[in-house]
């Protein structure tokens, strides 16, 4: 399913398992005729519309209940909201289903299914989820694979301006630990990764 994406500012709070970034800017899908404002309607509403299927109301709905806005928080409801629309193609829902599969809120924690779902909106042009691949890799002491992930990270058309300068500051520090054939395969393993149909397998 194809959507266009329009971009919104929303928490996605990220802790420190994964150590990053506090407010990012997020995407999620709309058709081009769609002009109802799922960010200000009502959660009863909302409700309504994600169990009809609809992708920007799961979205939305999800993040309410991982805040806790109009309705009591709960973690595990929001993780399956963020699921159904992470099904549907939506990058924004991948990158939390990732998060909380790292964190293990929401659901029991499973770092596979974390790489799984970012690798899934990384394809997607969503650097924030390629930036957490490769903090994951980094953390692992997997340097060459980290790199690859910052490289992916700091690409031109990527989403957060923001993402790709810190990328291109670990790449810096990463290139010093590491041989120039290194940092190569890791750029070839990058550029593979991008013209592969499936977007998660990192190696």
């Amino acid at each position: 399913m194809k959507y266009t994406l329009t971009a919104l500012i929303l928490s996605l709070g990220l802790t420190a398992s994964i150590p990053a970034l506090a407010e990012l800017k997020s995407l999620v899908p709309e058709t081009a005729t769609e002009s109802t404002n799922y960010a200000s309607m009502s959660v009863p509403d909302l409700q309504t519309a994600a169990q009809a299927g609809n992708v920007r109301a799961q979205f939305f709905l999800a993040s309410h209940y991982k805040y806790g806005r109009g309705v009591q928080q709960d973690l595990t409801q929001a993780f399956n909201w963020y699921l159904k629309a992470a099904q549907q193609g939506a990058a924004p829902a991948q990158l939390n289903v990732g998060q909380m599969y790292a964190e293990g809120k929401g659901v029991t924690a499973d770092m596979n299914q974390a790489k799984y779902w970012f690798g899934k909106a990384a394809k997607q042009g969503d650097n924030r989820a390629s930036y957490n691949l490769a903090l994951i890799e980094e953390r692992s002491q997997n340097l060459a694979n980290a790199y690859q992930w910052y490289d992916l990270s700091a690409r031109d058309g990527m989403l957060d301006q923001r993402i790709k300068d810190k990328a291109q500051g670990k790449i810096r520090t990463l290139a010093a630990n590491l041989s120039q054939q290194d940092i190569q395969d890791a750029k070839n393993r990058a550029d593979r990764w991008i013209q592969t149909d499936d977007g998660t397998s990192g190696q």
